[in-house]
């Protein structure tokens, strides 16, 4: 009986390969099909975007693949190239350069999906854009965010203060003299309506800017604290700016079906690549508004420090998020309420970040 079996699967066996080799040899055999073309039967659009199963272009450019449960970090590598993603994540790292596909990794019906921007990668069409420091050093383009809005008012302070108008008018405010010095400024929005915090860094991204700064007025449990704060993106943050990142990130409750698919460890690998390059531009950033907000206005400094702020975390640029003083102070929520004041916060920002681009440009982007 076990030889009969064992004989029976043989038969099969020896079926099942003649059939594959049918059909392999049949597809050679017409010749008008070309390798692309039989790849391109297997693309799904989602999202309005063409994408193929990560399977598929392993077995078309002869790449073996790893899944690592713990870190969800995938590795496709071969003799050649190695490729490193994360689903959710449009940033890949691909022979230790990080590119952007545009389109995010997908797991799609048990499948990893990839865009089609990825194939360019292992053929001779133009590589998807490749991350990495500008070839001319200057600063041109800065998007500014004005901190929540719409249905998110952030802080209320004294008197029924709300952050979002106070954020939405000193940036507006900062357009205009940041304009008149020869830049040019993109607002992540000019009006009360509301954006989720993925939006505001995919703005930056899409419009290709040279600075992100993101607007806000700060709020604590004492009535105390006041005085300027700034932060950048750093994976390395004490617990004071853990306080102030969650309360910034609280905006999130107010994204209806948000999707973030990566989780907050997002593959350190790529951020820490991309941070390297961008996180000194932005405390030298930082410092520079710094300065002048004191020299201005005498405007205190309580911290410059690095935090995990999801309005910043996926700038491609350097990007900061500014604390314009405490709506819960009540001498500080009195001047932000003014005008005045305001006007005057805009003007000292805008030459604190023009004295920094004048420093940045004349060293050829070579920093402190």
């Amino acid at each position: 009986m076990l030889v009969k079996k064992q004989y029976n699967y043989c038969i099969l066996l020896i079926i099942s390969l003649f059939l594959c080799g049918l059909t392999a040899s049949g597809c050679s055999r017409t010749g008008s099909v070309s390798v692309d073309r039989r790849m391109s039967r297997s693309f799904v659009r989602l999202d309005r975007k063409q994408y193929v199963p990560l399977i598929v272009v392993c077995k078309q450019y002869d790449l073996s693949w790893h899944w690592d449960g713990f870190s969800k970090i995938i590795t496709v590598k071969n003799l050649k190239s190695n490729a490193k993603l994360f689903p959710g994540s449009g940033l890949i790292l691909f022979n230790n350069e990080v590119f952007d596909l545009k389109s995010r990794v997908r797991i799609h019906r048990g499948q990893i999906m990839v865009p089609q921007s990825f194939l360019r990668l292992f053929t001779k069409k133009e590589p998807p854009l490749k991350l990495r420091r500008k070839s001319v050093f200057s600063i041109r383009k800065i998007v500014i965010d004005a901190g929540h809005g719409g249905k998110d008012p952030g802080a209320i302070g004294k008197k029924g203060i709300q952050e979002k108008d106070i954020a939405l008018d000193i940036s507006l405010r900062l357009k205009k003299e940041l304009t008149k010095q020869g830049i040019d400024v993109i607002l992540t929005r000019d009006t009360d309506i509301f954006h989720p915090l993925k939006k505001r860094s995919e703005i930056a991204n899409k419009e290709k800017a040279d600075f992100f700064i993101s607007v806000h007025a700060n709020a604590a449990h004492t009535s105390s604290a006041n005085g300027f704060e700034a932060f950048y993106l750093s994976t390395d943050y004490d617990d004071f700016s853990k306080a102030v990142q969650i309360r910034e990130n609280a905006v999130i409750k107010f994204e209806e079906n948000a999707g973030y698919e990566y989780s907050d460890d997002l593959n350190a690998t790529l951020w820490d690549m991309i941070l390297s390059e961008n996180r000194i531009e932005s405390i030298e950033m930082a410092n520079s508004i710094s300065d002048e907000l004191k020299r201005a206005l005498k405007l205190n400094t309580r911290y410059i420090r690095g935090a995990r702020f999801r309005v910043l975390k996926g700038a491609n640029m350097p990007a900061v998020l500014l604390e314009m003083g405490y709506l819960t102070n009540k001498n500080e929520a009195m001047r932000l309420n003014n005008a005045y004041y305001r006007q005057m916060l805009a003007e000292a920002v805008a030459t604190g970040i023009i004295r920094y681009k004048k420093l940045f440009e004349s060293s050829d982007g070579f920093s402190k």
